[in-house]
């Protein structure tokens, strides 16, 4: 039995093509914008969220600044009962549960 071939994917476009040039190379100014990715204190954080945790989410009238806060500083942290690979964060009455690998899977308000 032979191994699956396997394809290599080139790492997401930065946004910025030195190639795209139009000086001379010799003459060429210092560019007015840094090569590669903003910094990351100047991103906008990306929250990723499933379909069904975002439509509850807009529901309720909940930003994604706040389900981003209950995750950066939450009250309490606990993992789930039946799957603890996933992680419950509450913050407050709002509580979120996110997989392992940090994508949000569900969201919605607890009374105290």
């Amino acid at each position: 039995m032979s191994a699956p071939a396997l394809t290599f994917l080139a790492p997401p476009s930065t946004g910025y093509d030195h190639d795209d040039s139009t000086a001379d190379i010799g003459s060429a100014p210092a560019p007015t914008h840094p090569a590669g990715p903003p910094p990351r204190d100047r991103q906008a954080p990306v929250l990723r969220m499933t379909r069904g945790a975002r439509e509850a989410a807009t529901g309720m009238g909940i930003a994604d600044a706040d389900v981003q806060r209950c995750l950066d500083a939450p009250d309490d942290v606990s993992p789930h009962p039946d799957t603890p690979t996933r992680t419950r964060f509450r913050r407050g009455s709002l509580v979120v549960l996110v997989g392992a690998d940090g994508m949000v899977l569900r969201v919605s308000r607890r009374n105290r």
